[in-house]
């Protein structure tokens, strides 16, 4: 909101409406309505002094901004994935990808459960290069194909069990 000056010129002309009876007030001439000038006062001034001290707090609670569409949910994925359930989660990514086209994420998702659960080099090569074509923002291009050639070391790190000869 942002209101900060309308609430300052506000606060300005009731301050100057309200100082005579604060001076009443601090005078104590009024005799026994003294505190009543004072609580006048304060009733004056009190409505731009709340909205001054409001606005911050506020913003908390009933933000400016608005997100266009709520962040993408990766849990359902992810939990497809404990499971066991592999093509399920890379279709769920793929939901994902589909409906958030700057996401990196997804096709990290995939690459690794094509390469990590799959074992599947090639199919995890070609959601790469979709990734790739589809990202706009270079950043997003960079960090994947560094997750990429990450992920690709995993196929060669599988322990040998073979005795050796």
């Amino acid at each position: 909101m942002n209101n900060y000056p309308e609430i300052l010129v506000c606060l300005l002309w009731r301050s100057l409406v309200a100082a005579p009876f604060f001076c009443i007030c601090i005078s104590g001439r009024a005799g026994f309505f003294t505190p009543l000038f004072g609580i006048a006062g304060a009733i004056i001034v009190a409505f731009p002094v709340a909205r001054l001290l409001a606005e911050p707090c506020g913003n908390l609670f009933l933000p400016e901004k608005h997100l266009a569409q709520p962040p993408p949910i990766y849990s359902m994925p992810q939990s497809k994935r404990a499971k066991g359930l592999y093509e399920e989660a890379i279709a769920e990514l793929e939901i994902i990808a589909k409906n958030y086209p700057e996401e990196v994420q997804p096709y990290i998702e995939m690459v690794d459960i094509a390469i990590v659960n799959l074992h599947d080099p090639d199919r995890a090569s070609v959601i790469y290069q979709r990734g790739i074509s589809l990202l706009k923002d270079e950043k997003d291009k960079a960090v994947l194909e560094g997750m990429y050639g990450a992920i690709c070391t995993r196929l060669d790190a599988r322990p040998n069990t073979q005795p050796p000869a």
